[in-house]
């Protein structure tokens, strides 16, 4: 049975953690593609050329550090937590912003659409208001 909480959570607020739980899936996928590239060197070329192994392993640490910290990000923002909320409309502005110099692959144009949704969403008046609910008031 949900709790009262729960039931009072927007719809906007559960878009924006489950699609920053999408992303950390995603970055959880980079681990794993750095970790195959790591056991697999004669896989290990970017852009036509070979990298050196630290490119790999620096990499996939980044990859790691994102994926705890989405899952952490989405967290915070479905118990309302204000910074969870600036967080993820600052990321999806990076993300906009970013997928602009990749518009012409699928990709770019996806993250793009996504991006721009998820901005939406947890800029929505309900989604606010959730998020500002845990403020302390002044006096």
């Amino acid at each position: 049975m949900p709790t009262p909480d729960m039931a009072a959570r927007p719809r906007t607020v559960t878009f924006a953690a489950i699609m920053m739980l999408v992303a950390a899936i995603g970055y959880a996928v980079g681990v794993v593609v750095c970790i195959w590239l790591l056991a697999n060197p004669q896989d290990q070329s970017f852009y036509g050329r070979e990298v050196s192994d630290w490119f790999w392993v620096f990499q996939g640490v980044l990859d790691l550090a994102l994926v705890f910290g989405f899952v952490w990000i989405a967290r915070l923002a479905l118990r309302g937590e204000y910074g969870a909320g600036m967080t993820i409309t600052m990321l999806a502005a990076l993300n906009i912003f970013f997928s602009l110099f990749s518009l012409l692959h699928v990709y770019g144009a996806v993250e793009l659409i996504l991006s721009v949704a998820v901005l939406i969403a947890n800029l929505s008046p309900r989604a606010q208001a959730w998020y500002v609910r845990n403020l302390p008031t002044a006096g």
